[in-house]
């Protein structure tokens, strides 16, 4: 196959536990891409499908939600993240929950992670071919999932990069121009859950005064993520695209760190994977897609 079917995961935070139980249900089947892009949880998401460590990404969510080390105003001001960052990108892959460094960097799957440039705010797109596996996990998708104002950005080739939620938060467009004509998605908001436009905050404009294009962006995400939205909805009445998202409104936030709620979601992801994967596999044929070329 000419790698012409892709998997665009969007970020979230904590409701990234929905799309670890879409996710643990695709690979329980034995259902693979020849390309994955993610932002912020999605890439992390993404990074686990590709070392074909099922479940990993449960673990992760389920186990160091209670850890003291992974939230708090502890770590705000101990090293300026709300998130333990270092806990999370070095100590969690390394030694509580080790990531399969071997197998990542042998897959043939092409892995692209989306990052935002603080001085442009504009897109930059890391590929995993281009750099070693560790260098992905500890920079790369620490930078995506920086979010401003609670999290440092991360230092790469003499630039800063925050979120990659904030400049592209649902990569599909991406996705296409490197040439997969059908994609498959993995959302964290129901159909009909758009943005709104925000009152700029005084606050955001103070702690970001050294980055204003970044500031703008973040004022203006709304009308972007909007946009996709529309571009999704004409892509997947046209069968172009298959979507996996909630079927209902979230009752959480990206921030949650209740272990049940947690639970909750990953099992409603992977709940509902199971009952729409009839009509996941008869699109798959409807695009012509022989089964044997999308498993691993």
């Amino acid at each position: 196959m000419d790698k012409k079917l892709g998997l665009v995961l969007e970020g979230g935070g904590m409701r990234g536990a929905y799309t670890a139980g879409v996710l643990d249900y695709l690979m329980k089947n034995n259902i693979g891409f020849d390309y994955i892009i993610g932002v912020s949880a999605g890439a992390n998401n993404g990074a686990n499908y590709i070392s074909n460590q099922r479940e990993r990404n449960k673990e992760i969510f389920l186990k160091i939600v209670d850890d003291d080390r992974f939230v708090g105003i502890k770590n705000l001001i101990k090293e300026g993240n709300y998130f333990g960052m270092d806990f999370l990108f070095r100590e969690v892959p390394d030694q509580i929950i080790p990531f399969d460094y071997d197998t990542f960097e042998k897959s043939s799957i092409k892995f692209k992670v989306a990052v935002t440039s603080s001085n442009t705010a504009e897109a930059v797109y890391f590929d995993s071919d281009n750099h070693n596996p560790h260098f992905i996990v500890k920079k790369v998708l620490r930078a995506s999932s920086s979010i401003p104002l609670i999290s440092k950005p991360v230092y790469i080739n003499g630039d800063y990069y925050y979120d990659g939620g904030i400049a592209d938060p649902i990569p599909l467009k991406k996705s296409m121009k490197d040439g997969n004509q059908y994609n498959v998605l993995v959302l964290t908001k129901n159909k009909g859950n758009r943005l709104s436009r925000k009152r700029s905050s005084v606050f955001l404009k103070l702690l970001l005064k050294e980055y204003p294009a970044l500031v703008k962006k973040l004022r203006n995400r709304y009308i972007e993520y909007n946009k996709c939205l529309d571009l999704i909805d004409r892509l997947e009445n046209e069968g172009k695209v298959f979507v996996f998202r909630p079927n209902k409104k979230l009752w959480m936030t990206g921030l949650e760190s209740n272990q049940k709620d947690i639970t909750k979601l990953y099992n409603r992801g992977y709940k509902e994977t199971k009952n729409r994967f009839t009509d996941f596999k008869e699109w798959l044929d409807h695009i012509n897609m022989k089964s044997q070329s999308i498993k691993r």
